[in-house]
């Protein structure tokens, strides 16, 4: 069964932050590993914030899904 876990693509003066839905958070390190699943949230990202930024929920196995679809293709540059 999957579970939402809040994610983090940190790009250096930034980040895309993003809910990914995956059994487990091993399974998103294993085939995404650009990205740092967030167990324990920074201090200035509270509930309010997080509701503002509304990140995208996005499910592991949806190979068409743009941002993953980019996080592909630069693993294989």
């Amino acid at each position: 069964m999957k579970r939402k876990y809040l994610t983090v693509y940190d790009y250096g003066s930034g980040g895309v932050w993003t809910y990914i839905l995956a059994a487990s958070a091993g399974d998103i390190k294993q085939r995404y590993p650009q990205l740092e699943v967030v167990e324990k949230a920074p201090p200035w990202l509270d509930s309010k914030r997080l509701d503002e930024m509304s990140p995208e929920v996005i499910d592991i196995d949806n190979g068409a899904d743009p941002f993953l679809m980019a996080l592909i293709a630069e693993k294989s540059l």
